[in-house]
């Protein structure tokens, strides 16, 4: 079942620098945005912050998933999920490093197509570097998702 997460969203914040690792970040997309969950047993297992960046755009900040779940769609059910609650907008946003292959796959899969980039994003904002898949992250790359009217 996926519910919205209302008090307390800060005490995910640690949790989500699993997906981004930057605190401060988290802390305040977190803090300006909503908090979805997927309970199983009534705990949630994977997670999504979502934030209205314009009347027509809504940016998905963080998608996390704990480990010993993933596999099993869950990330791609709580994308669905907030793109069918916010219907009204027209454009949906999501970022992922340049090195997070299996991301960009699952979102070209869900119908996301490359936007743009945030050069150095990892670099800039981030005090550690960032290695997956043999490579460093370095660049914040865009997905958009276009909704017809």
């Amino acid at each position: 079942m996926i519910q919205e997460i209302l008090e307390n969203k800060q005490d995910y914040a640690s949790l989500l620098c699993e997906s981004d690792p930057n605190i401060n970040l988290v802390e305040n997309y977190l803090r300006d945005g909503r908090l979805f969950a997927y309970f199983e047993n009534n705990e949630p297992i994977s997670f999504i912050v979502v934030k209205e960046t314009n009347d027509t755009t809504l940016e998905i900040k963080n998608v996390l998933t704990l480990e010993k779940y993933r596999g099993r769609g869950l990330a791609k059910a709580l994308i669905q999920y907030v793109e069918n609650l916010y219907k009204n907008k027209t454009t949906y946003l999501i970022g992922t490093a340049n090195s997070s292959m299996t991301n960009m796959l699952i979102y070209t899969k869900l119908g996301y197509h490359y936007s743009h980039k945030i050069e150095n994003f990892f670099i800039d904002y981030y005090p550690q570097e960032i290695y997956e898949n043999n490579m460093q992250a370095t660049d914040l790359l865009y997905f958009s998702k276009t909704r017809a009217n």
